[in-house]
């Protein structure tokens, strides 16, 4: 995170932003935030996975920009 704080990491996600997931079970998938929770440091997000939707909820280390 490069010094910065949680909160300012939270803070740079908002519903509707694009993320990449780029290792673990859903390596490579793209997903759309839904929601942020900076106290978990999570994010809930809408992903397509095998031609089907999946709600993941995930970390903020977890993910990059897309």
């Amino acid at each position: 995170m490069g010094g910065r704080s949680l909160g300012e990491v939270a803070a740079d996600y908002v519903p509707g932003d694009v993320v990449h997931i780029p290792e673990g079970p859903f390596q490579g998938v793209c997903a759309v935030v839904r929601e942020v929770d900076p106290v978990a440091s999570r994010l809930q997000v809408d992903a397509l996975v095998k031609g089907g939707p999946y709600e993941i909820v995930i970390g903020f280390d977890e993910v990059e920009w897309a």
